[in-house]
């Protein structure tokens, strides 16, 4: 992914030779291939296509092959994935105190949107993810929550199991199994929902007294059943334009 640019002169001689890419000290690699490789590596985690996208992407462009699969992991779990929640928290953080600032009433008692996105359309899939969003002028994201019915991880290396079982015992021991519920899909939305509410307080030390929601009855249903606030009644608006 660089090349190196020789200058002689006719006269005397003299090579002057540029490099478009620094040596990486105490390495044989070029700082731009490990920049290339860092940047893919984010842009895979974020848009959910694994190393095997990045590789497809790669043999496009004629680059070559990304690192190996285990080094692969490594990263995103050790490096890339702690400075993605890192900043996430950040950025939510920084969602909570404005809404604070901008809140007319109990700066602690804020208004809030919800929904949720199946990764699947229809009642069937096996993961979902739910969020709350303030309702300023700009909304903005309070808190996520991912429900997942299964591990990939755990289904993923059964293939391992049997080819080399020392392997597959480490893997096993060292993943963030993902696998977090057990009901089903349509009620994936409400208990993320209702996930969130319950920690607000001791995340953030706010309370969604009003919830913003679609025609979901299932949402309201379980956060008047199981209330996340003692002695505080959650109050539903309707969102018709949704």
């Amino acid at each position: 992914l660089y090349c190196s640019l020789a200058f002689s002169c006719e006269k005397c001689e003299h090579t002057i030779q540029i490099n478009t890419s620094k040596m990486i000290p105490d390495t044989k690699h070029r700082d731009i291939n490990i920049c290339v490789q860092l940047a893919s590596f984010l842009g895979a985690h974020l848009a959910g296509i694994g190393r095997a996208g990045v590789a497809k992407i790669f043999g496009a462009m004629n680059i070559p092959r990304p690192v190996k699969e285990d080094h692969y992991e490594e990263i995103d779990r050790k490096l890339l994935l702690p400075c993605i929640k890192k900043f996430q928290h950040q950025s939510m953080e920084a969602a909570i105190y404005e809404a604070v600032d901008e809140n007319d009433g109990d700066p602690t008692s804020l208004t809030v949107s919800g929904d949720g996105t199946w990764q699947r359309r229809g009642f069937k899939s096996i993961r979902e993810v739910a969020a709350v969003l303030s309702c300023n002028t700009t909304p903005k994201v309070f808190d996520v929550q991912h429900l997942s019915k299964k591990c990939v991880i755990c289904i993923g290396e059964l293939s391992v199991k049997n080819t080399d079982s020392d392997l597959y015992d480490e893997i096993i021991s060292n993943h963030d199994y993902e696998s977090n519920y057990d009901g089903s899909s349509g009620g994936m939305e409400s208990k993320g929902i209702q996930d969130i509410f319950k920690r607000s307080f001791s995340k953030y030390q706010v309370q969604y007294t009003r919830y913003i929601g679609d025609g979901d009855l299932s949402v309201m249903w379980d956060l008047t059943q199981h209330p996340s606030y003692p002695g505080i009644e959650i109050e539903k608006i309707e969102d018709i334009n949704h």
